[in-house]
């Protein structure tokens, strides 16, 4: 009857030993897993939507890395800033 207990007992406290190491090394390969396939921050239920074009062009025919500005607003003239008006305040306490 003791040697059960003693042998209980021991193989609980090796349990406790090992566990946090062991579930901390299961968890790293999840997550590392999950980053891999893209699925840590999306699950597959509901497909991320990409924002719409604002100018509808489209992807076709460009070349990959190129960059084409189709529009740039005018600037308006800038005048020197002379500062602002002086207000008056008084100090409530």
């Amino acid at each position: 009857m003791i040697k059960y207990i003693l042998t209980t007992i021991l193989i609980i406290y090796l349990v406790r030993l090992v566990a946090p190491f062991l579930f901390r090394w299961l968890l790293a390969l999840f997550v590392k897993k999950s980053l891999r396939n893209g699925t840590f921050f999306y699950n597959g239920t509901n497909p991320p939507q990409q924002p719409p074009r604002s100018n509808g062009s489209t992807h076709a025919g460009r070349a990959k890395g190129n960059v084409n500005i189709d529009y740039i607003p005018e600037q308006p003239e800038r005048r020197d800033f002379n500062g602002g008006e002086y207000v008056d305040y008084e100090e409530v306490k």
